[in-house]
């Protein structure tokens, strides 16, 4: 038979076969220095077939691991596969008690750590799998921490820097910068805001390194919130879980993992309402001045002021005065919103906060204002229009009025919770 005329395609007792070595540089990465199969009982065109077929696969195969991509992650898959009935092992002698009674999952940890940091032959992938390997034999589920609170922080210590190593070593894809990442750009959260909630990530990062989500545990949240001072209201520190707890569920929605620690950290309940935190309304008192304040400040010339600017800063805060509308919604109304009757707010801040409110007496002014034009002369703040109505309100009430509204909460927002105690 002919069969030294077909590429690895061997007769071995009168049974044919498919062998071939596997090129040097790509037996570490199958676990393997030959491909043997045999081709069964068939003929000699059959086998040819067979053995034709498989070179064919391996050719592309060796193709495919000339990429170092593709190397990498194939000789992962390959090492732990070999790896797992080790830990399998391992694991089950610990589950059934048949461990020398002298046996410290902790102490196997750090020898193993030590071990496959320090062996010479070792490559970074070889530290990978070991790596794994010994935080699921010594820091399973099936291992109970310390309780002992020197050797549970020991515990702890240990299994953060495999974890570290393992994410630095292996390149997990979902760790808190990359979910926290595409939480934002999911929830479609607003420039100003996202901002805001990327302070609070890089700050959890300092305190817990960029690990995978998925060992984001419920200590390593609670040792975060216990970095907080004690004496820090609870607004703020529900203010700093807020980017952390859609994480999370974004996270969980999107099988990223498969539990959410959040529900086991206790935030410091806040007592009072949201409008006590932010600001206070303005007393009836209050509110006459302010408007004697606005009609004389702002109801003539104002030097440095361009005339435009000065009535459109005066009607804005008359239009929120009796609207409780936010800033914001009052400067960016449309055309087709405003009428004799009402004014119609969409695309607010929130999801639902789409309304129509009826035209109060007192500015019944407005839509003839607004459509000549009143607003134009904020069309060129592009990011902000808010600002300067905010800067010359606070300017007013606090240094114009005689005496002057100096609470802190007591600001230009303060119309929305003001107009439905005195109006």
């Amino acid at each position: 038979m002919p069969a030294h005329t077909v590429d690895h395609l061997k007769v071995n007792g009168g049974r044919f076969y498919y062998r071939r070595r596997v090129p040097i540089r790509h037996q570490k990465t199958l676990g393997i220095k030959n491909w043997n199969r045999p081709c069964g009982k068939v003929s000699y065109q059959q086998a040819v077939v067979l053995v034709t077929n498989w070179a064919a696969k391996h050719d592309a195969l060796i193709v495919a691991l000339d990429n170092p991509e593709t190397a990498t992650r194939v000789r992962q898959e390959t090492e732990a596969d070999m790896m797992a009935p080790h830990v399998a092992g391992m694991i089950n002698a610990q589950i059934t008690s048949t461990l020398p009674s002298s046996f410290d999952p902790l102490s196997a940890a750090r020898a193993g750590y030590e071990a496959a940091s320090t062996n010479p032959k070792f490559d970074d992938q070889d530290r990978l799998v070991r790596f794994r390997a010994i935080l699921d034999a010594s820091f399973g589920s099936h291992v109970t921490p310390p309780a002992d609170l020197d050797e549970r922080d020991e515990f702890n210590l240990v299994k953060r820097k495999l974890e570290r190593r393992i994410n630095e070593l292996g390149g997990n894809p979902n760790t808190i910068t990359a979910m926290s990442e595409a939480y934002f750009k999911q929830s479609g959260i607003k420039p100003e805001v996202r901002n805001k909630y990327r302070r609070v990530i890089k700050r959890l990062i300092a305190e817990v390194g960029d690990i995978p989500l998925d060992h984001l545990t419920a200590d390593r949240l609670r040792e975060f919130r216990d970095t907080i001072p004690d004496d820090g209201k609870a607004s703020a520190l529900q203010s700093l879980f807020t980017p952390i707890r859609g994480m999370f569920k974004y996270a969980l929605g999107e099988g990223k993992i498969t539990e959410n620690p959040m529900p086991s950290v206790v935030l410091k309940r806040e007592k009072r309402s949201t409008q006590m935190i932010k600001w206070k309304p303005f007393s009836p008192a209050e509110v006459r001045r302010i408007f004697a304040a606005m009609d004389e400040v702002w109801g003539s010339p104002l030097r440095g002021m361009d005339d435009k600017r000065r009535l459109a800063i005066h009607m804005v805060c008359r239009v929120q005065a009796f609207t409780a509308m936010r800033p914001k919604e009052v400067l960016h109304l449309l055309p087709e919103n405003v009428t004799d009757k009402s004014l119609i707010v969409v695309e607010s801040k929130t999801e639902g906060s789409d309304r129509s409110i009826p035209l109060h007496p007192e500015i019944a002014d407005f839509p003839a204002f607004f459509h000549a034009g009143g607003f134009d002369t904020f069309l060129s703040q592009k990011k902000d229009r808010a600002q300067t109505v905010r800067h010359n309100f606070t300017k007013l009430i606090r240094e114009k009025m005689d005496p002057p509204i100096i609470h802190e909460k007591k600001v230009l927002y303060s119309w929305r919770s003001t107009f439905s105690n005195v109006t």
